[in-house]
Protein backbone atom coordinates (compact mmCIF):
# COMPACT_ATOMS: atom_id res chain seq x y z
CA UNK A 1 0.00 0.00 0.00
CA UNK A 2 1.44 3.36 -1.04
CA UNK A 3 1.75 6.47 1.09
CA UNK A 4 -1.07 8.01 -0.96
CA UNK A 5 -3.33 5.07 -0.15
CA UNK A 6 -2.62 5.29 3.57
CA UNK A 7 -3.14 9.04 3.51
CA UNK A 8 -6.55 8.65 1.87
CA UNK A 9 -7.49 5.85 4.28
CA UNK A 10 -6.48 7.93 7.30
CA UNK A 11 -8.36 10.95 5.95
CA UNK A 12 -11.54 8.88 5.48
CA UNK A 13 -11.21 7.50 9.00
CA UNK A 14 -10.68 10.96 10.49
CA UNK A 15 -13.64 12.46 8.66
CA UNK A 16 -15.69 9.47 9.81
CA UNK A 17 -14.85 10.27 13.43
CA UNK A 18 -15.95 13.88 12.90
CA UNK A 19 -19.24 12.66 11.40
CA UNK A 20 -19.71 10.26 14.33
CA UNK A 21 -19.23 13.00 16.89
CA UNK A 22 -21.56 15.40 15.06
CA UNK A 23 -24.22 12.70 14.71
CA UNK A 24 -24.48 12.38 18.49
CA UNK A 25 -25.70 15.97 18.72
CA UNK A 26 -27.46 16.47 15.39
CA UNK A 27 -28.88 13.10 14.40
CA UNK A 28 -31.00 11.78 17.28
CA UNK A 29 -32.12 8.72 15.31
CA UNK A 30 -28.75 7.09 16.04
CA UNK A 31 -28.36 5.42 19.45
CA UNK A 32 -26.11 7.29 21.87
CA UNK A 33 -22.44 6.51 21.21
CA UNK A 34 -23.33 4.11 18.37
CA UNK A 35 -21.32 5.85 15.66
CA UNK A 36 -18.29 6.55 17.89
CA UNK A 37 -18.43 2.91 18.99
CA UNK A 38 -18.28 1.72 15.38
CA UNK A 39 -15.24 3.97 14.92
CA UNK A 40 -13.54 2.50 18.01
CA UNK A 41 -14.28 -1.09 16.97
CA UNK A 42 -12.85 -0.39 13.53
CA UNK A 43 -9.71 1.00 15.20
CA UNK A 44 -9.39 -2.22 17.20
CA UNK A 45 -9.85 -4.29 14.03
CA UNK A 46 -7.12 -2.29 12.33
CA UNK A 47 -4.75 -2.68 15.30
CA UNK A 48 -5.03 -6.45 14.94
CA UNK A 49 -3.45 -6.22 11.49
CA UNK A 50 -0.19 -4.76 12.83
CA UNK A 51 1.60 -7.96 13.96
CA UNK A 52 3.41 -9.79 11.15
CA UNK A 53 2.25 -13.20 12.39
CA UNK A 54 0.43 -15.52 12.06
CA UNK A 55 -1.40 -14.80 8.80
CA UNK A 56 -0.38 -12.98 5.60
CA UNK A 57 -3.27 -10.53 5.83
CA UNK A 58 -2.12 -9.52 9.31
CA UNK A 59 1.27 -8.14 8.36
CA UNK A 60 2.43 -4.65 9.19
CA UNK A 61 0.66 -2.19 6.94
CA UNK A 62 -1.63 -4.95 5.66
CA UNK A 63 -4.31 -3.85 3.26
CA UNK A 64 -7.04 -5.63 5.20
CA UNK A 65 -6.58 -2.98 7.88
CA UNK A 66 -6.57 -0.29 5.22
CA UNK A 67 -9.92 -1.58 3.94
CA UNK A 68 -11.38 -1.44 7.45
CA UNK A 69 -10.16 2.13 8.00
CA UNK A 70 -11.29 3.49 4.65
CA UNK A 71 -14.68 1.80 4.51
CA UNK A 72 -15.53 2.65 8.13
CA UNK A 73 -14.87 6.32 7.53
CA UNK A 74 -16.96 6.37 4.36
CA UNK A 75 -19.76 4.43 6.07
CA UNK A 76 -19.90 6.84 9.01
CA UNK A 77 -20.02 9.89 6.78
CA UNK A 78 -22.58 8.22 4.52
CA UNK A 79 -24.84 7.30 7.43
CA UNK A 80 -24.69 10.85 8.81
CA UNK A 81 -25.25 12.56 5.46
CA UNK A 82 -27.94 10.17 4.24
CA UNK A 83 -30.05 10.32 7.37
CA UNK A 84 -29.39 13.88 8.53
CA UNK A 85 -29.78 15.73 5.23
CA UNK A 86 -32.23 13.44 3.48
CA UNK A 87 -29.79 12.86 0.60
CA UNK A 88 -29.87 9.11 0.89
CA UNK A 89 -28.51 8.59 -2.60
CA UNK A 90 -25.37 10.47 -1.50
CA UNK A 91 -25.28 8.50 1.73
CA UNK A 92 -25.33 5.30 -0.33
CA UNK A 93 -22.70 6.61 -2.74
CA UNK A 94 -20.05 7.16 -0.07
CA UNK A 95 -19.77 3.59 1.32
CA UNK A 96 -19.79 2.19 -2.21
CA UNK A 97 -16.75 4.31 -2.92
CA UNK A 98 -14.64 2.01 -0.72
CA UNK A 99 -14.38 -0.85 -3.28
CA UNK A 100 -13.56 1.74 -5.96
CA UNK A 101 -10.70 3.08 -3.84
CA UNK A 102 -9.50 -0.50 -3.32
CA UNK A 103 -9.39 -0.96 -7.10
CA UNK A 104 -7.42 2.24 -7.53
CA UNK A 105 -5.02 1.97 -4.61
CA UNK A 106 -4.73 -1.73 -3.70
CA UNK A 107 -4.77 -3.50 -7.05
CA UNK A 108 -1.94 -5.86 -6.05
CA UNK A 109 -3.68 -6.94 -2.82
CA UNK A 110 -7.27 -6.52 -3.89
CA UNK A 111 -8.97 -9.37 -2.03
CA UNK A 112 -7.63 -8.49 1.46
CA UNK A 113 -8.63 -4.86 0.94
CA UNK A 114 -12.15 -5.96 -0.02
CA UNK A 115 -12.33 -8.26 3.02
CA UNK A 116 -11.65 -5.16 5.13
CA UNK A 117 -14.49 -3.32 3.39
CA UNK A 118 -16.76 -6.24 4.27
CA UNK A 119 -15.79 -6.13 7.94
CA UNK A 120 -16.61 -2.42 8.16
CA UNK A 121 -19.93 -3.08 6.42
CA UNK A 122 -20.82 -5.83 8.88
CA UNK A 123 -20.08 -3.54 11.84
CA UNK A 124 -22.28 -0.78 10.47
CA UNK A 125 -25.16 -3.05 9.52
CA UNK A 126 -25.29 -4.73 12.92
CA UNK A 127 -24.89 -1.67 15.13
CA UNK A 128 -26.86 0.90 13.10
CA UNK A 129 -29.39 -1.21 11.24
CA UNK A 130 -32.20 0.09 13.43
CA UNK A 131 -31.37 3.77 12.97
CA UNK A 132 -30.79 4.34 9.25
CA UNK A 133 -33.57 2.94 7.06
CA UNK A 134 -31.25 2.45 4.09
CA UNK A 135 -28.64 0.35 5.90
CA UNK A 136 -29.80 -3.06 4.64
CA UNK A 137 -29.92 -2.02 0.99
CA UNK A 138 -26.64 -0.13 1.14
CA UNK A 139 -24.89 -2.94 3.03
CA UNK A 140 -25.99 -5.60 0.55
CA UNK A 141 -24.98 -3.34 -2.35
CA UNK A 142 -21.53 -2.69 -0.87
CA UNK A 143 -20.97 -6.40 -0.18
CA UNK A 144 -22.19 -7.39 -3.64
CA UNK A 145 -19.97 -4.78 -5.29
CA UNK A 146 -16.94 -5.79 -3.20
CA UNK A 147 -17.35 -9.51 -3.85
CA UNK A 148 -18.14 -8.99 -7.53
CA UNK A 149 -14.92 -6.98 -7.84
CA UNK A 150 -12.99 -9.65 -5.96
CA UNK A 151 -14.37 -12.43 -8.12
CA UNK A 152 -13.63 -10.65 -11.42
CA UNK A 153 -9.89 -11.58 -11.64
CA UNK A 154 -10.68 -15.20 -10.76
CA UNK A 155 -13.42 -15.37 -13.41
CA UNK A 156 -11.43 -13.46 -16.03
CA UNK A 157 -14.07 -10.71 -16.14
CA UNK A 158 -13.53 -6.93 -16.47
CA UNK A 159 -12.51 -5.46 -13.13
CA UNK A 160 -14.58 -2.31 -13.55
CA UNK A 161 -17.83 -3.87 -14.75
CA UNK A 162 -19.29 -4.09 -11.25
CA UNK A 163 -18.36 -0.48 -10.55
CA UNK A 164 -20.09 0.65 -13.77
CA UNK A 165 -23.24 -1.27 -12.84
CA UNK A 166 -23.20 0.22 -9.33
CA UNK A 167 -22.66 3.68 -10.80
CA UNK A 168 -25.65 3.27 -13.10
CA UNK A 169 -27.76 2.19 -10.14
CA UNK A 170 -26.74 5.15 -8.00
CA UNK A 171 -27.33 7.62 -10.85
CA UNK A 172 -30.82 6.14 -11.23
CA UNK A 173 -31.30 6.53 -7.45
CA UNK A 174 -30.35 10.22 -7.62
CA UNK A 175 -32.56 10.91 -10.63
CA UNK A 176 -35.52 9.17 -9.00
CA UNK A 177 -35.01 11.35 -5.93
CA UNK A 178 -35.03 14.50 -8.08
CA UNK A 179 -38.18 13.36 -9.91
CA UNK A 180 -39.91 12.69 -6.62
CA UNK A 181 -39.15 16.23 -5.45
CA UNK A 182 -40.91 17.56 -8.55
CA UNK A 183 -43.98 15.47 -7.78
CA UNK A 184 -43.24 12.57 -10.15
CA UNK A 185 -43.34 9.72 -7.68
CA UNK A 186 -44.05 6.08 -8.48
CA UNK A 187 -42.18 2.83 -8.88
CA UNK A 188 -42.24 3.00 -12.68
CA UNK A 189 -39.87 5.98 -12.81
CA UNK A 190 -37.33 4.25 -10.60
CA UNK A 191 -37.79 0.97 -12.45
CA UNK A 192 -37.15 2.47 -15.87
CA UNK A 193 -34.18 4.51 -14.69
CA UNK A 194 -32.62 1.61 -12.80
CA UNK A 195 -32.84 -1.12 -15.42
CA UNK A 196 -32.32 1.36 -18.21
CA UNK A 197 -28.97 2.21 -16.62
CA UNK A 198 -28.10 -1.49 -16.25
CA UNK A 199 -29.00 -2.14 -19.89
CA UNK A 200 -26.94 0.82 -21.13
CA UNK A 201 -23.95 -0.48 -19.17
CA UNK A 202 -24.36 -3.93 -20.72
CA UNK A 203 -24.72 -2.52 -24.24
CA UNK A 204 -21.71 -0.27 -23.70
CA UNK A 205 -19.50 -3.23 -22.80
CA UNK A 206 -20.87 -5.14 -25.77
CA UNK A 207 -20.00 -2.29 -28.15
CA UNK A 208 -16.55 -2.11 -26.55
CA UNK A 209 -15.88 -5.65 -27.70
CA UNK A 210 -16.90 -7.80 -24.74
CA UNK A 211 -18.57 -11.08 -25.72
CA UNK A 212 -19.90 -11.86 -22.23
CA UNK A 213 -23.70 -12.11 -21.87
CA UNK A 214 -24.15 -8.94 -19.84
CA UNK A 215 -27.47 -7.99 -21.45
CA UNK A 216 -29.09 -11.42 -20.87
CA UNK A 217 -28.11 -11.16 -17.19
CA UNK A 218 -29.76 -7.72 -17.04
CA UNK A 219 -32.90 -9.01 -18.70
CA UNK A 220 -33.06 -12.01 -16.36
CA UNK A 221 -32.83 -9.71 -13.32
CA UNK A 222 -35.49 -7.44 -14.82
CA UNK A 223 -37.79 -10.41 -15.37
CA UNK A 224 -37.24 -11.66 -11.81
CA UNK A 225 -37.89 -8.22 -10.32
CA UNK A 226 -41.09 -7.88 -12.41
CA UNK A 227 -42.37 -11.31 -11.41
CA UNK A 228 -41.56 -10.60 -7.77
CA UNK A 229 -43.55 -7.38 -7.89
CA UNK A 230 -46.50 -9.10 -9.52
CA UNK A 231 -46.56 -12.01 -7.08
CA UNK A 232 -46.06 -9.79 -4.04
CA UNK A 233 -49.59 -8.48 -4.50
CA UNK A 234 -51.07 -11.94 -3.93
CA UNK A 235 -51.69 -12.91 -0.33
CA UNK A 236 -51.23 -16.57 -1.24
CA UNK A 237 -48.02 -16.26 -3.25
CA UNK A 238 -46.29 -13.20 -1.77
CA UNK A 239 -44.03 -15.24 0.53
CA UNK A 240 -43.34 -18.03 -1.92
CA UNK A 241 -42.35 -15.50 -4.55
CA UNK A 242 -38.90 -16.06 -3.07
CA UNK A 243 -38.74 -18.91 -5.59
CA UNK A 244 -38.42 -16.23 -8.28
CA UNK A 245 -35.02 -15.27 -6.87
CA UNK A 246 -34.04 -18.93 -6.65
CA UNK A 247 -34.86 -19.21 -10.35
CA UNK A 248 -32.73 -16.13 -11.09
CA UNK A 249 -29.87 -17.70 -9.13
CA UNK A 250 -30.06 -20.90 -11.16
CA UNK A 251 -30.36 -19.05 -14.48
CA UNK A 252 -27.46 -16.71 -13.72
CA UNK A 253 -25.18 -19.56 -12.71
CA UNK A 254 -26.08 -21.50 -15.84
CA UNK A 255 -25.34 -18.41 -17.97
CA UNK A 256 -21.99 -17.30 -16.53
CA UNK A 257 -21.36 -19.42 -13.44
CA UNK A 258 -20.19 -17.57 -10.33
CA UNK A 259 -19.64 -14.21 -11.98
CA UNK A 260 -23.14 -14.33 -13.46
CA UNK A 261 -24.51 -14.74 -9.94
CA UNK A 262 -22.30 -11.83 -8.85
CA UNK A 263 -23.68 -9.46 -11.49
CA UNK A 264 -27.28 -10.42 -10.71
CA UNK A 265 -26.63 -10.10 -6.97
CA UNK A 266 -25.34 -6.57 -7.47
CA UNK A 267 -28.31 -5.55 -9.62
CA UNK A 268 -30.79 -7.15 -7.20
CA UNK A 269 -29.15 -5.37 -4.23
CA UNK A 270 -29.31 -2.00 -5.97
CA UNK A 271 -32.92 -2.71 -6.92
CA UNK A 272 -33.74 -3.48 -3.27
CA UNK A 273 -31.98 -0.29 -2.18
CA UNK A 274 -33.89 1.97 -4.56
CA UNK A 275 -37.29 0.34 -4.06
CA UNK A 276 -37.02 0.56 -0.27
CA UNK A 277 -37.60 4.33 -0.49
CA UNK A 278 -41.35 4.35 -0.42
CA UNK A 279 -41.59 8.14 -0.56
CA UNK A 280 -40.92 8.01 -4.30
CA UNK A 281 -41.45 4.34 -5.25
CA UNK A 282 -44.80 3.85 -3.45
CA UNK A 283 -43.94 0.24 -2.62
CA UNK A 284 -45.27 -1.70 0.37
CA UNK A 285 -43.43 -3.25 3.30
CA UNK A 286 -43.90 -6.82 2.10
CA UNK A 287 -42.69 -5.90 -1.38
CA UNK A 288 -39.52 -4.40 0.04
CA UNK A 289 -39.00 -7.42 2.27
CA UNK A 290 -39.22 -9.66 -0.80
CA UNK A 291 -36.66 -7.55 -2.68
CA UNK A 292 -34.29 -7.57 0.31
CA UNK A 293 -34.69 -11.34 0.73
CA UNK A 294 -33.78 -11.88 -2.91
CA UNK A 295 -30.74 -9.64 -2.64
CA UNK A 296 -29.68 -11.43 0.54
CA UNK A 297 -30.01 -14.83 -1.14
CA UNK A 298 -27.96 -13.89 -4.20
CA UNK A 299 -25.29 -11.99 -2.25
CA UNK A 300 -24.89 -14.83 0.25
CA UNK A 301 -24.41 -17.36 -2.55
CA UNK A 302 -21.89 -14.99 -4.14
CA UNK A 303 -19.94 -14.87 -0.87
CA UNK A 304 -20.12 -18.66 -0.55
CA UNK A 305 -18.80 -18.98 -4.10
CA UNK A 306 -15.82 -16.82 -3.14
CA UNK A 307 -15.29 -18.96 -0.05
CA UNK A 308 -15.15 -22.18 -2.05
CA UNK A 309 -12.75 -20.62 -4.57
CA UNK A 310 -10.53 -19.02 -1.93
CA UNK A 311 -10.29 -22.13 0.25
CA UNK A 312 -10.59 -25.16 -2.04
CA UNK A 313 -11.31 -28.05 0.29
CA UNK A 314 -8.99 -31.04 0.17
CA UNK A 315 -9.91 -34.67 0.79
CA UNK A 316 -11.26 -35.66 3.30
CA UNK A 317 -12.45 -32.12 4.04
CA UNK A 318 -14.03 -31.81 0.61
CA UNK A 319 -16.96 -34.01 1.53
CA UNK A 320 -19.65 -31.52 2.53
CA UNK A 321 -21.97 -34.36 3.53
CA UNK A 322 -19.88 -35.20 6.58
CA UNK A 323 -21.43 -35.11 9.99
CA UNK A 324 -19.63 -31.95 11.09
CA UNK A 325 -20.98 -29.95 8.15
CA UNK A 326 -24.52 -30.92 9.08
CA UNK A 327 -23.81 -30.13 12.73
CA UNK A 328 -22.63 -26.60 11.92
CA UNK A 329 -25.66 -26.16 9.64
CA UNK A 330 -28.06 -27.06 12.45
CA UNK A 331 -26.26 -24.92 15.02
CA UNK A 332 -26.53 -21.91 12.71
CA UNK A 333 -30.16 -22.61 11.84
CA UNK A 334 -31.31 -22.96 15.45
CA UNK A 335 -28.71 -20.84 17.22
CA UNK A 336 -29.06 -17.77 15.02
CA UNK A 337 -32.84 -18.00 15.29
CA UNK A 338 -32.62 -17.96 19.10
CA UNK A 339 -30.04 -15.18 19.01
CA UNK A 340 -32.16 -13.06 16.68
CA UNK A 341 -35.24 -13.61 18.83
CA UNK A 342 -33.41 -12.41 21.94
CA UNK A 343 -31.88 -9.43 20.09
CA UNK A 344 -35.30 -8.29 18.82
CA UNK A 345 -37.13 -8.51 22.15
CA UNK A 346 -36.71 -4.80 22.81
CA UNK A 347 -37.74 -3.91 19.28
CA UNK A 348 -36.31 -0.85 17.61
CA UNK A 349 -35.18 0.42 21.00
CA UNK A 350 -32.94 -2.56 21.58
CA UNK A 351 -29.95 -1.45 23.71
CA UNK A 352 -26.61 -1.21 22.01
CA UNK A 353 -25.06 -3.91 24.20
CA UNK A 354 -27.54 -6.41 22.79
CA UNK A 355 -26.38 -5.57 19.28
CA UNK A 356 -22.76 -6.03 20.34
CA UNK A 357 -23.45 -9.38 21.96
CA UNK A 358 -25.49 -10.65 19.01
CA UNK A 359 -22.78 -9.56 16.59
CA UNK A 360 -20.04 -11.16 18.70
CA UNK A 361 -21.70 -14.57 18.62
CA UNK A 362 -22.49 -14.33 14.92
CA UNK A 363 -18.72 -13.92 14.42
CA UNK A 364 -17.28 -16.13 17.16
CA UNK A 365 -19.43 -19.21 16.57
CA UNK A 366 -18.45 -19.91 12.92
CA UNK A 367 -14.76 -19.23 13.64
CA UNK A 368 -14.77 -21.55 16.66
CA UNK A 369 -16.58 -24.29 14.73
CA UNK A 370 -14.07 -23.92 11.90
CA UNK A 371 -11.21 -24.23 14.40
CA UNK A 372 -12.70 -27.48 15.70
CA UNK A 373 -14.13 -29.08 12.56
CA UNK A 374 -12.18 -27.41 9.67
CA UNK A 375 -13.57 -25.43 6.72
CA UNK A 376 -16.46 -27.83 6.23
CA UNK A 377 -18.02 -26.36 9.39
CA UNK A 378 -17.69 -22.88 7.91
CA UNK A 379 -19.51 -24.12 4.81
CA UNK A 380 -22.27 -25.64 6.93
CA UNK A 381 -22.61 -22.51 9.06
CA UNK A 382 -22.88 -20.23 6.02
CA UNK A 383 -25.72 -22.25 4.51
CA UNK A 384 -27.46 -22.65 7.87
CA UNK A 385 -27.29 -18.91 8.56
CA UNK A 386 -28.81 -18.11 5.18
CA UNK A 387 -31.52 -20.72 5.79
CA UNK A 388 -32.38 -19.19 9.17
CA UNK A 389 -32.89 -15.71 7.73
CA UNK A 390 -34.84 -16.88 4.68
CA UNK A 391 -37.04 -19.13 6.81
CA UNK A 392 -37.94 -16.15 8.97
CA UNK A 393 -38.95 -14.23 5.84
CA UNK A 394 -40.81 -17.14 4.27
CA UNK A 395 -43.09 -17.62 7.25
CA UNK A 396 -43.79 -13.94 7.76
CA UNK A 397 -41.64 -13.56 10.85
CA UNK A 398 -40.43 -10.10 11.81
CA UNK A 399 -37.09 -11.67 12.74
CA UNK A 400 -35.95 -11.48 9.12
CA UNK A 401 -34.70 -7.90 9.51
CA UNK A 402 -32.74 -8.93 12.61
CA UNK A 403 -31.35 -12.18 11.24
CA UNK A 404 -30.14 -10.80 7.90
CA UNK A 405 -27.08 -8.96 9.28
CA UNK A 406 -26.25 -11.83 11.63
CA UNK A 407 -26.38 -14.28 8.73
CA UNK A 408 -23.97 -12.17 6.70
CA UNK A 409 -21.57 -11.44 9.56
CA UNK A 410 -20.33 -15.01 9.78
CA UNK A 411 -19.61 -15.16 6.05
CA UNK A 412 -17.92 -11.74 6.12
CA UNK A 413 -15.50 -12.94 8.81
CA UNK A 414 -14.98 -16.48 7.54
CA UNK A 415 -13.82 -15.24 4.13
CA UNK A 416 -10.58 -13.64 5.41
CA UNK A 417 -10.11 -15.68 8.59
CA UNK A 418 -11.43 -19.14 7.72
CA UNK A 419 -8.03 -20.43 6.68
CA UNK A 420 -6.45 -19.09 9.87
CA UNK A 421 -9.09 -20.73 12.06
CA UNK A 422 -8.79 -24.02 10.17
CA UNK A 423 -5.10 -24.30 11.07
CA UNK A 424 -6.21 -25.00 14.64
CA UNK A 425 -8.13 -28.02 13.37
CA UNK A 426 -4.80 -29.59 12.33
CA UNK A 427 -3.45 -29.33 15.86
CA UNK A 428 -3.69 -32.13 18.46
CA UNK A 429 -7.12 -33.15 19.65
CA UNK A 430 -6.51 -31.61 23.08
CA UNK A 431 -6.21 -28.17 21.49
CA UNK A 432 -9.45 -28.57 19.56
CA UNK A 433 -11.15 -29.88 22.69
CA UNK A 434 -9.96 -26.79 24.53
CA UNK A 435 -11.52 -24.56 21.87
CA UNK A 436 -14.82 -26.45 22.15
CA UNK A 437 -14.79 -26.19 25.95
CA UNK A 438 -13.97 -22.49 25.73
CA UNK A 439 -16.90 -21.96 23.38
CA UNK A 440 -19.24 -23.82 25.73
CA UNK A 441 -18.03 -21.81 28.75
CA UNK A 442 -18.45 -18.54 26.85
CA UNK A 443 -21.99 -19.55 25.88
CA UNK A 444 -22.82 -20.39 29.50
CA UNK A 445 -21.44 -17.07 30.75
CA UNK A 446 -23.39 -15.23 28.06
CA UNK A 447 -26.59 -16.98 29.11
CA UNK A 448 -25.91 -16.00 32.73
CA UNK A 449 -25.30 -12.35 31.81
CA UNK A 450 -28.48 -12.26 29.74
CA UNK A 451 -30.50 -13.81 32.56
CA UNK A 452 -29.21 -11.25 35.06
CA UNK A 453 -29.65 -8.29 32.69
CA UNK A 454 -33.20 -9.26 31.74
CA UNK A 455 -34.21 -9.32 35.37
CA UNK A 456 -33.32 -5.65 35.70
CA UNK A 457 -36.29 -3.36 34.97
CA UNK A 458 -34.19 -0.86 33.01
CA UNK A 459 -32.11 -3.37 31.02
Amino acid sequence: MSLLGWSIGGLCFGVGLAAALMARARAPMFPSFALPLVWLLALVAFSLTLPSEPAPYFREGGVLGWGVLTATGLWLVGAFVGSRLGWEWLGALLPMGAPVLALLLARNDLLPALWGVGIATGLMWTLLGRAWASVSGVALSVLALSWTTGLAPIAGAPLWFGVCVAGAGLVAFGLATLLARTGRAGWRYSYILLFGGFALTAVGYRLAGSDAPWLPLTLMTLLAATLARGLSGSELWSRYALLVWVGLLASAFATMRGYGVAVCALMASLHALVMSHREFTATTDHENALYTAGALLLTSVLGFRLFTLSYPLQVPRADLYLYFTLLAFLIALVGLGALGLWWSQRGERSPLWRSLLAGFWAIAAPLALTAVFTERAAAGWSVGALSASLSAYLYGNRLFAWLAPLAMLGLIIVLPLGNLAATVADMPRAVRLGVAIGLAVAAALTALVIAVADREPNA
